[in-house]
């Protein structure tokens, strides 16, 4: 179901809505309903990415386990080139060494 929403558009970009809207063969109206689509599917999946990144930092701080970044390349490399490693192994957090992670 659809619902009319009101827009108000500077005219230099109603202008431009409309010209591209006539290259691409479309209304004014798809064109928007298209380009908002797309820039509503870009926000979630960044929302997403960073709720899959809290979520993989809590784990970490949870689990303590960590893995070198050496060891993830060698493995990464080895399975690109059609090689069967075996999965790095996970190292317990070191407190100790400096990090660029906050709190925030």
């Amino acid at each position: 179901m659809s619902s009319t929403t009101s827009l108000k558009l500077p005219d230099a970009l109603k202008a431009s809505i409309a010209k591209v809207a006539a290259f691409e063969g479309k209304t004014a109206h798809a064109l928007m309903v298209d380009t908002l689509q797309v820039a509503m599917e870009d926000a979630l999946a960044r929302q997403q990415f960073h709720a899959d990144g809290e979520a993989s930092y809590r784990d970490t701080l949870r689990t303590n386990a960590v893995f070198g970044g050496a060891d993830v390349k060698a493995y990464v490399l080895a399975r690109a080139t059609g090689g069967k490693p075996s999965r790095p192994q996970a190292q317990r957090l070191d407190a100790a060494k400096p990090s660029a992670a906050s709190d925030d």
